[in-house]
């Protein structure tokens, strides 16, 4: 007698179940991470994308781990799903309530109609072995509470305030631990909730997909040596890819994440096949392999039966619910859903459904969230294929008629002509056609010269719009520099000012490389409405129809000019001002010495030998000298190493030099020595938007108006980030940079601080001058000027 062949122990598209947790590998340290978070913690949040396994780590990993540390685990439960025929939400008390309390009792419906969450735990039945065992409430997909029942809304704060009274309940009379499992998507929806479980919802834990090791181990450990580890590795390898958008095509890359559910479909059909490979052993693109296995379940379900069409029809309007999540149906006496009994069976062991009891009764639903889109694509393709075969066998027949009529109408005509002679009418009819026919295209021509003027009158406008955006744009950078011109103007160097006096006069010096800027786009903007006029008056020749369009057009226009002159002159006049600004402080700068403190000691002294040779750097960047500037700062950081200013002008002049990637660590060190010095932190955001990190730049830019709530160049920063993201085509998702030094917690590279030297404290916030917003961060350095101007603008103002 042959052995028995065992059991295949790939689940394939569904999750692992409680009875499987004996094939369920690779998530050891996740397991036992995740029920200490439970143990220890009255409320757990774990999240993850779609596919990384969480439902199987509850059910094969979790609720085991648990029960062996002496927990009893009530039944994993939903908020969302169907309710039983016949059911209207409108006369339950709460939709969500009802569902969970679904998974947990054994009866009907109007046995849980009447419970709250509490109540129906008070009133659990007590059984002796499970007396004094602590309780655990597991709910899975708790993104149902925000994706199902879209008419009982209001319900959703009543649901987690019936779950928050679980939590403030747990410990009077029987301790309880309650689970939370959510997309990672919809995580931003259960923190709109976060005052109904206060200080509940800081215990988190994210499920990633399988890496690459752990792959391996699912694959050796589930077959038991049916797969060398060759083999698992060359097959956890291949199937480490995802597919990302590269110059707007999406390809398959190389990725250190292995998904789950394709990796069991791969290994599932390999043990099918005793390990030798297939369509299914490599398949690198997942949605790829779900299709191809969604298409070989279907087919070998329908064996016999010739019921692909209806087996199709009844996945994707049952069971793919209209907004993209997953529907349920509940099964008959013959038939569930119109589709015969023996069918589901089918469709349930090929493991494209999976079952669930709810009171007493039995559910279908898709195996899996991950083969919504899947199944979708794969019966959109078939009904197509389907359609064209259908219109090819129209089309054949068509030709076929069309043959035989061409035969019979050649003899009949060959018999008319004999006959009929009367051809004269038909002509004159064919020719009065015509006629209309030629009075309707001229017609139509009018129509459409009519619409060519107004669409060229319409981006003419749409021009003139955007010109006055930048107009508008500009007034506010004139203004704000205008500002600090004029605060500069009262500024006079003080010993009480010294604490911020290099954050003050660090603001005033890139004001001179903004105003060149500003003449430029002022010019710009002159150039483009003059270019604008030109193409009016063009197309009032090219276009009669659109004349009064064109003519208020060119009435919009003319009103631009004074404004484009006025700030042309306004930009003049603070030039001039900002000249005789830079002199008088130089002035003073060159004879201020701030003096010695009583008991300041070494540190103090290094903290003033440091500023001198910084107000030193500052006099020469101001006379346009970059070498000497460059010197002098370089002194104070000898000076001093813990001084921030220095560093941070070290960088801008690297920045100006083109240095990009010493300017970052001139920045860096700054920021390590003071986390909350506004110029480095907003040039921080402009280095990063220069790279289109855009996460990054707006969080650093946050981080300098939090440190300076007044600093003008983080508020332009965060409009460049939002300008660069509504240019994106499909924006992405990004993450925040490990080493993002605007972070309290992130590593930077900093100078080592002696006892004589101490590391600079966060300066304090300036009070003159008002610092001027940035246009636009500009990732290349230029020169600086020659005549006594500011040095080139580094990022960040």
């Amino acid at each position: 007698m042959p052995p028995p062949v065992p059991q295949n122990p790939f689940p394939g598209p569904r999750p692992y179940t409680s009875a499987e947790q004996a094939a369920f590998f690779g998530r050891a340290g996740e397991r036992r991470d995740l029920a200490a978070l439970v143990i220890a913690n009255r409320l757990t949040v774990l999240y993850g994308k779609t596919g990384a396994g969480k439902t199987s780590l509850l059910a094969a990993g979790l609720v085991p781990e648990l029960e062996r540390a002496g927990f009893q685990v009530l039944p994993v439960a939903r908020p969302g799903g169907v309710l039983p025929p016949g059911t209207d939400p409108a006369t339950l008390r709460n939709v969500y309530t009802a569902n969970v309390l679904m998974h947990w009792h054994r009866g009907d419906l109007a046995g849980v109609v009447p419970h709250t969450l509490l109540s129906y735990l008070r009133e659990l039945p007590q059984v002796d072995e499970h007396k004094d065992r602590p309780l655990v409430v597991l709910l899975d997909q708790f993104e149902d509470l925000f994706t199902t029942h879209a008419t009982q809304w209001e319900q959703r704060g009543a649901f987690v305030r019936e779950l928050a009274e679980c939590v403030a309940e747990a410990g009077r009379e029987r301790p309880l631990r309650v689970l939370i499992s959510i997309r990672d998507e919809q995580l931003a929806e259960l923190e709109r909730f976060a005052p109904l479980l206060p200080d509940l919802l800081r215990v988190r834990m994210r499920l990633d997909p399988l890496r690459v090791p752990a792959a391996i181990e699912v694959i050796t450990g589930a077959a038991r040596g049916l797969f060398t580890r060759p083999d698992a590795d060359k097959l956890a390898q291949d199937l480490a890819h995802e597919r990302v958008r590269v110059g707007g095509k999406l390809q398959l890359v190389a990725s250190e994440f292995v998904e789950p559910m394709q990796l069991q479909l791969a290994c599932e059909e390999k043990w099918r096949r005793g390990g030798r490979s297939g369509p299914l052993a490599r398949p690198l693109d997942p949605d790829e392999a779900l299709v191809r296995f969604y298409d070989a379940a279907v087919a070998r379900a329908r064996a016999g039966w010739g019921a692909e069409r209806k087996i199709r029809r009844f996945v994707q309007d049952r069971l793919v619910a209209a907004d993209g999540g997953r529907g349920a149906v509940l099964r008959g006496k013959r038939s569930t859903g119109g589709l015969a009994n023996k069918l589901v069976d089918r469709l349930e062991r090929e493991r494209i459904l999976r079952v669930e009891e709810r009171l007493d009764a039995r559910w279908y639903e898709l195996a899996h969230d991950r083969l919504v889109a899947p199944t979708r694509l794969a019966n959109q393709t078939w009904f197509e294929s389907q359609r064209r075969r259908r219109k090819a066998l129209r089309v054949t027949l068509w030709l076929l008629l069309l043959a035989g009529v061409g035969a019979g109408a050649f003899f009949t005509v060959q018999w008319g002509l004999a006959r009929y002679r009367g051809l004269d009418d038909e002509k004159r009819t064919v020719e009065q056609r015509l006629a209309d026919a030629e009075a309707a295209g001229k017609k139509l021509e009018g129509k459409l010269a009519k619409k060519s003027a107004l669409l060229a009158a319409e981006r003419l406008r749409s021009r003139l719009h955007r010109l006055d955006a930048e107009v508008a744009a500009l007034a506010g950078d004139v203004l704000a520099l205008q500002g600090v011109v004029a605060a500069m103007g009262r500024y006079s160097p003080s010993a009480r000012d010294v604490e911020t006096e290099a954050e003050s006069l660090t603001n005033y010096a890139t004001t001179g490389a903004e105003l060149p800027a500003l003449v430029t786009r002022v010019d710009a903007a002159t150039e483009a409405l003059a270019a604008i006029d030109g193409e009016i008056e063009a197309a009032r020749d090219d276009h009669p129809a659109a004349a009064a369009d064109l003519k208020d057009l060119a009435g919009e226009s003319a009103a631009r000019a004074p404004e484009l002159a006025r700030l042309a002159a306004a930009i003049d006049a603070t030039l001039a001002d900002h000249a005789r600004h830079s002199a008088r402080l130089l002035a003073e700068l060159a004879t201020f010495e701030t003096p010695p403190r009583p008991g300041s000691g070494n540190a103090g002294r290094a903290r003033e030998l440091a500023r001198e040779s910084w107000r030193a750097g500052l006099r020469a960047l101001l006379s346009g000298q970059t070498d000497e500037a460059r010197a002098a700062f370089a002194r104070a950081q000898s000076r001093d190493p813990g001084y921030a200013a220095a560093h941070d002008m070290v960088g801008r002049l690297a920045w100006a030099a083109g240095d990009a990637k010493a300017a970052e660590q001139s920045f860096r060190r700054a920021l390590a020595l003071a986390p909350t010095y506004g110029p480095s932190l907003a040039s921080m955001a402009a280095i990063y938007l220069g790279k289109d990190w855009l996460l990054d730049a707006e969080h650093c830019a946050r981080q300098a108006l939090a440190a300076s709530p007044d600093y003008g160049p983080a508020f332009a920063l965060l409009r460049d980030v939002q300008l660069h993201r509504a240019a994106q085509t499909e924006p992405e998702e990004d993450e925040l940079s490990r080493k993002n030094p605007c972070s309290p917690a992130a590593p930077a590279e900093a100078p080592a601080v002696t006892d004589d030297a101490p590391a600079e404290p966060p300066p304090a916030k300036p009070s003159q001058p008002a610092k001027p917003p940035r246009p636009r961060p500009r990732p290349a350095a230029t020169e600086a000027p020659a005549e006594p101007a500011p040095a080139a603008d580094p990022p960040g103002g």
